[in-house]
């Protein structure tokens, strides 16, 4: 019984360090770096969008419920980049 137990053991691991190194194709990496691309440039444009809000003449109010739509966005975006990033990074080995 123990010698089933080593042999398995080794047959297991044997089995993942010869796992192909992508999880991957070369084109869904491609396009994941693409999409990363694009929603950090969305991110970026809210935060752009916002900094022209506060240099407008408009009441504190409406300046601050324009601030918190175009921040929350901007941190939305960034954290999907963020996210799809950690994807690329261990999915996509290059």
């Amino acid at each position: 019984m123990k010698h089933i137990i080593i042999i398995l053991f080794f047959v297991l691991v044997n089995n993942t360090v010869f796992a192909e190194d992508s999880l991957m194709s070369k084109k869904e990496c491609e396009e994941t770096k693409s999409g990363i691309r694009d929603v950090l440039g969305i991110a970026d444009y809210l935060f752009k969008e916002n900094e022209k809000n506060n240099s407008l003449k408009q009441s504190e109010e409406k300046r601050k419920l324009k601030e918190e739509d175009l921040l929350g966005g901007a941190i939305a975006f960034s954290q999907i980049a963020a996210n799809y990033s950690i994807v690329y990074d261990v999915w996509c080995k290059d």
